[in-house]
């Protein structure tokens, strides 16, 4: 009945975006443990710190704190509770199922969170290529592939970049999509960077 619950009100909010922008939201993601938190509520909650701990290999008894500080910046909410057979669970969720940081890119303000956030994104990315890779259940070719990597580097024209952007902006709703998907779960990230100075016309 819970998971019917969540489907609903996720297919009820689908379109609802929170822009992390707060300054003290921003620096409370810096931990790669609550960003990964974050990305497991966002996109399964909401969730008790029991499951919280189930979703990223953490003891629930580490991640109380953790959790404390998302809520009390505003970043998960408390969201009712669950009875279980041995005492009643607190259920935490996020603002709203999509939670996005692209207008903290706005201001030039940010740039050291931002450096210190897309650190924790890479640390966190290692991670999850080094447990996927170790997976019996690996799938490394086809269609179904589940792990993989890449750096790119390129010199794309206005028309190209602003293709690959809706591309990347198709992706993120495609995953944001699929978290109550019957798949497996897979962690997905990215990072797009100027390289230089902005070359002229030859």
């Amino acid at each position: 009945m819970a998971e019917k619950k969540r489907a609903d009100r996720r297919r009820k909010e689908q379109g609802l975006t929170y822009q992390v922008t707060d300054p003290e939201q921003l620096r409370a993601l810096v931990s790669t443990v609550r960003a990964d938190i974050m990305d497991q509520v966002a996109a399964f909650g909401p969730l008790s710190v029991r499951e919280i701990g189930a979703l990223t290999g953490t003891a629930p008894s580490s991640l109380y704190h953790h959790v404390q500080q998302l809520t009390a910046v505003g970043l998960l909410l408390e969201a009712g509770v669950r009875q279980t057979a041995k005492k009643p669970e607190q259920l935490y969720d996020t603002p709203a199922p999509r939670m996005r940081m692209l207008d903290a890119l706005q201001d030039p303000a940010n740039q050291g969170v931002l450096n210190a956030l897309v650190d924790a994104v890479c640390k966190q990315a290692n991670r999850d290529f080094a447990r996927g890779f170790a997976a019996p259940h690996r799938q490394t070719t086809g269609q179904e592939r589940n792990v993989r990597f890449a750096r790119l580097v390129c010199r794309p024209d206005a028309a190209t970049l602003a293709q690959i952007n809706a591309h990347l902006d198709a992706v993120t709703e495609l995953i944001a999509r699929s978290a109550d998907g019957s798949g497996e779960r897979i962690a997905y990230a990215w990072v797009v960077a100027p390289q230089g100075p902005r070359r002229g016309k030859r």
